[in-house]
C-alpha cells in the first residue's frame, strides 16, 4: 500500500475529496439531471453514497421497468451527447440487459461508462435500472447498510479497500467492497487474510 495512504486522516481526506469530485462531476456534466428526468429517482449508492471512496467510481441505481429496455438501450447515446455538451467525451459504454440471463441476485438493465473528467482523471460509473418494486427493496436494504456503516470502523474499511486495490487481480475478484463492509461490520478481523478465511476462500 502506498505510504501516503497508511495514515487514517489522509485516507479519510482522500475519501472526502473523491466524494466531492463525484458530486461536482454529476452536477457539472448534467448526468444526474438527465437520469432523474428520465427515470424519476437516480440514487447515488455504493462507496460514493457511503463516503467510503478509494478510487473514482460511482454507482447509481434507478427504478426502470423491464419493458423499457429499448429506451434504456438508447440512454448510452443520450449520455454521450450530454457529456459532449458539457465539454467531455464518453470513452467507453457497456450495455447489459440482465433480464435475458438473470443473475441469481436479481436482474436489471445496466450501463457501465468510462470517461475522463475536466482534470484528465479517469472515472468509471455503473448505472443500474431495477424493476420498481425490486428497486424499493434494494433501497430499503441500502438504507440499513448506510446506517450500519455510520457506526462501524470506517477507517478499517478504507484501509482494507486500499490494500485490496494494491494487489493485482484481487479487488473485485477475490473480495469486493460489500465483502469488506460485511467483514468489518461483523467484527471478524482486521486483515485481508482474515477476510479470506471469514469468506471461506481459504481452509
Amino acid at each position: 500500500m502506498d505510504a501516503a495512504l497508511q495514515d487514517a486522516e489522509e485516507r479519510r481526506q482522500l475519501a472526502a475529496d473523491l466524494r466531492l469530485e463525484a458530486r461536482n462531476l454529476l452536477v457539472d456534466t448534467g448526468l444526474l439531471e438527465l437520469l432523474n428526468a428520465r427515470f424519476g429517482e437516480a440514487v447515488v449508492t455504493g462507496s460514493a453514497g457511503y463516503d467510503l471512496m478509494v478510487w473514482r467510481d460511482i454507482d447509481i441505481h434507478m427504478p426502470c421497468e423491464a419493458e423499457r429496455w429499448a429506451e434504456w438501450a438508447g440512454l448510452g447515446a443520450d449520455i454521450a451527447i450530454q457529456f459532449d455538451r458539457a465539454g467531455l467525451q464518453l470513452h467507453k459504454a457497456n450495455y447489459l440487459n440482465d433480464y435475458v440471463d438473470p443473475h441469481p441476485l436479481g436482474a436489471g438493465l445496466y450501463w457501465g461508462i468510462e470517461f475522463r473528467d475536466f482534470a484528465g482523471n479517469d472515472w468509471k460509473c455503473d448505472i443500474w435500472g431495477w424493476e420498481p418494486f425490486d428497486f424499493a427493496v434494494r433501497q430499503a436494504r441500502d438504507a440499513n447498510l448506510r446506517a450500519d456503516l455510520t457506526t462501524t470502523n470506517r477507517d478499517l474499511i478504507l484501509k482494507l479497500k486500499h490494500e485490496a486495490r494494491g494487489r493485482p487481480g484481487y479487488y473485485g475478484v477475490m473480495v469486493g467492497s460489500f465483502d469488506i463492509y460485511q467483514f468489518v461490520l461483523a467484527g471478524a478481523g482486521e486483515t485481508l487474510d482474515e477476510l479470506e478465511q471469514w469468506k471461506g476462500l481459504v481452509a
